[in-house]
């Protein structure tokens, strides 16, 4: 079960995810694409969940759908975060099982909340603040947490 997150937590994710979408003008077309790219660079296995190992063109043609569809979901998960975390386990459960069936190996969301931030910060124009950074941790690792487990169900 997800846990609860702070609000002082939640606060911090909200105004630094709002402060990216300000800064960044294309925030909303390249910020997906851009926390992929630097996975890919991470962890270039990751590459072939999105079909790379079959050809180029299929590769970057899925993972642009999925890459443009990141912040949408990343965004509406932020902002129901609060008491009632059994609506945002349902979400997170249904994408688990999307991940389950495309057979994503769990030691890669490591390397998404890595890029996630690094992300973040180059949007923001900025660092994130100590603070800022563990309770974008704490949010990240909640939120993969519960995907991870519906992957892993049998």
């Amino acid at each position: 079960m997800m846990k609860e997150v702070g609000y002082t937590s939640i606060a911090l994710v909200l105004e630094t995810w709002d402060i990216a979408r300000f800064m960044d003008k294309q925030f909303e077309t390249e910020f997906g694409l851009k926390a992929v790219q630097k996975m890919f660079e991470m962890e270039p296995r990751t590459k072939a969940v999105f079909g790379y190992d079959k050809s180029e063109e299929e590769g970057r043609a899925h993972m642009e759908i999925h890459a443009r569809a990141f912040p949408g979901l990343l965004d509406s998960v932020i902002q129901m975060l609060g008491p009632d975390v059994e609506f945002i386990e349902e979400i997170l459960s249904q994408v688990g099982e999307r991940h389950r069936a495309m057979k994503v190996n769990p030691s890669y969301f490591p390397f998404l909340g890595k890029a996630l931030l690094e992300t973040l910060e180059e949007s923001m124009q900025r660092k994130l603040s100590e603070n800022e950074r563990m309770a974008w941790e704490e949010v990240y690792d909640e939120i993969s947490n519960v995907i991870i487990r519906t992957i892993l169900k049998q």
